[in-house]
C-alpha cells in the first residue's frame, strides 16, 4: 500500500514551500478523542520520511493531550473543523530568534482530522497533507500539498 501512495503522492522537493521548521525531532502524540487510523498516519510519517527526510521521535497514544505540549504534533479530532470548508486543519505554532528573523521554527502542532468526512476515500490523502503542513510545508502548485489535494 505505501509503494501505490508513494506512487501517487510523489511531489518533487523543488515543488514544496517550506514555511517553517522544527528545531527539534517532535514526538507525535494521537489524543484520546482521534479516530485516525494509525495505519494510515503511519504511512503518512513514512512518505514525508522518504520525500524530505523528516524524522520523529515516535507516536504514542496519550490518555490526554496537555495543551501546548512543546515539540509535539498531536493529532485530535475534528472539533472546530468547519467539514462544509474543510477537510483537515493544521495549526502551527512558531518562533523566531532574534538574529534569524528569516526563519520560523516549530514550537508545536496541532493536527485535526474529522471522524467522518464527504470524502471518506481519501482519508490517507487527508491525513498526509495535513501531516505535510504540521512539518513545516504550506500548499504547492501540485502533488499531496495542493491546496485542493483530496477534492
Amino acid at each position: 500500500m505505501l509503494t501505490l501512495l508513494l506512487t501517487i503522492f510523489t511531489v518533487h522537493a523543488d515543488e514544496l514551500v517550506r514555511k517553517y521548521q522544527w528545531e527539534t525531532i517532535p514526538t507525535i502524540e494521537v489524543c484520546p478523542e482521534s479516530h485516525v487510523n494509525l495505519d494510515y498516519l503511519n504511512n503518512a510519517l513514512e512518505y514525508w520520511q522518504k520525500e524530505v527526510g523528516f524524522k520523529h521521535d515516535g507516536i504514542k497514544k496519550v490518555s490526554k493531550c496537555v495543551k501546548e505540549n512543546l515539540n509535539t504534533i498531536q493529532i485530535t479530532d475534528g472539533t472546530g473543523v468547519d467539514t462544509s470548508r474543510h477537510l483537515g486543519i493544521t495549526s502551527v505554532y512558531t518562533y523566531h530568534y532574534s538574529g534569524d528573523i528569516h526563519t520560523k521554527y516549530v514550537d508545536y502542532a496541532i493536527v485535526r482530522i474529522p471522524a467522518n468526512t464527504r470524502y471518506e476515500y481519501m482519508t490517507q490523502d487527508i491525513i498526509t497533507h495535513e501531516i505535510g503542513h504540521a512539518i513545516g510545508f504550506g500548499h504547492s502548485s501540485s502533488g499531496i500539498m495542493h491546496d485542493s489535494a483530496g477534492h
